[in-house]
């Protein structure tokens, strides 16, 4: 062997393992009380800076399959793939491997294109040449009420699953506030503030981008994080909002969509309250086609709530324990493709967190928090879309498993 083997060896092999490192890592996926499958699961991992940037993969059941690092602080990484099907109860063994690659089509890989249009900015995350979500962020301009139409809040698109068309409400319409995936209340009470603020209608407070922190692409998920400010009536920044999105990589006519947001405060105390329930928290607003033929809309609910009249929505004044749900989902059409929309909740999220629903789209999960300086929410959905309606409420159950009791992933 001669010297320059030799050092090449030493480099690759064994100081990255005298340093904690592995040339090749593996772990145990076990499944769980749950079927798993197109689960996306991770491991946390110490990984060179080469290894960090470098392609990776993961071989399971002798297949390879295409995974994706996220850097983390403090020279750590996460390490995230797809488990494709994992029988209840069972576990395999997972080789993953940074340096190499797995073989990927170039339309099955996510990025960000441009999609600005404009004054109008916006983002779309792209999975090959197909839209999947659109991030909507042009600056808040209060100049008159068009204006304020267009800017009054960052929010995020979400496209049928084939990329042919948005299935989710922009400007205009039937409350016009309400876009997309979009958080926010009606009734912030600041400490030092004469009146509550309304960032969730925009009529004299509101929201604004302000920066992009992050983006992910690859062939696992796509993403990124953002800062959205959320400004007084005096242009002053009461809060500030980190949201992270992650769209993973799906079955055929279906989307997953995370949206993890923390907000926090320098200011306050800041009591994130609302109207009622139908005012504020986490929401999903389909288009105003939906509001137009709102006979068509029908809701899926778990549990004991199955029994419930699938066409008409349920109001927590008439229904008090109806909340702390572990998802709720809503069915509609739009032309002659039906959809299926599942909000499916964190059970780490606040408690005592009510459901809201409406007959014309709009739905999902109202929690009051107080912020202080020292005491910040943190606040985690996933949103999972099928482009049809036959779905039964088992089939939801599952992704909420995957969601909210993921499999466990272990050195091997």
């Amino acid at each position: 062997m001669t010297r320059s083997i030799i050092r090449a060896f030493v480099i690759a092999v064994i100081l990255p393992a005298l340093l904690g490192y592995a040339a090749e890592i593996k772990v145990t996926v076990s499944a769980g009380d749950s079927e798993r499958v197109a689960t996306p699961v991770y491991t946390d991992l110490k990984l060179t800076a080469e290894q960090m940037t470098g392609p990776i993969c993961v071989v399971a059941d002798d297949k390879t399959q295409p995974a994706q690092v996220e850097p983390l602080d403090g020279g750590r990484a996460r390490v995230w793939w797809i488990v494709d099907n994992l029988p209840k109860g069972k576990s395999q063994t997972v080789q993953i491997k940074p340096g190499e690659a797995a073989k990927v089509p170039a339309d099955e890989v996510f990025a960000w294109k441009d999609s600005s249009q404009g004054k109008v900015e916006s983002k779309d995350l792209r999975f090959g040449e197909r839209p999947v979500i659109r991030y909507m962020y042009t600056p808040f301009d209060g100049t008159n009420k068009a204006t304020i139409d267009i800017t009054r809040k960052p929010y995020y698109h979400v496209f049928d699953p084939d990329g042919s068309r948005l299935i989710t409400k922009g400007e205009g319409g039937l409350y016009p506030h309400h876009r997309g995936i979009f958080y926010g209340h009606n009734k912030i009470k600041v400490a030092g503030r004469d009146k509550p603020i309304d960032v969730w209608s925009a009529a004299d407070a509101h929201q604004i981008h302000t920066r992009f922190v992050r983006e992910y692409a690859g062939p696992v998920f796509g993403g990124h994080v953002v800062t959205v400010d959320w400004i007084d009536r005096q242009g002053k920044a009461f809060a500030t909002e980190t949201r992270t999105i992650r769209v993973f990589r799906s079955p055929r006519n279906e989307t997953l969509i995370q949206f993890d947001t923390t907000i926090v405060t320098d200011d306050g105390p800041v009591a994130l309250e609302s109207s009622n329930n139908h005012h504020g928290g986490v929401q999903f607003r389909p288009p105003q086609a939906v509001a137009e033929n709102k006979v068509n809309t029908r809701f899926l609910r778990p549990g004991r709530w199955t029994t419930m009249p699938a066409d008409k929505a349920i109001d927590v004044e008439q229904h008090p324990d109806f909340k702390d749900l572990p998802w709720d989902a809503i069915q509609y059409k739009l032309g002659d493709r039906s959809y299926t929309v599942a909000d499916l909740c964190n059970p780490k999220n606040p408690r005592n967190a009510e459901m809201s629903e409406r007959d014309y789209g709009r739905f999902g999960e109202y929690s009051t928090w107080q912020l202080t300086k020292d005491k910040h929410l943190s606040l985690t959905y996933r949103f999972w879309i099928t482009a049809t309606h036959d779905v039964k409420p088992v089939q939801v159950d599952r992704k909420y498993a995957d969601f909210a009791h993921p499999p466990k992933v272990g050195l091997d």
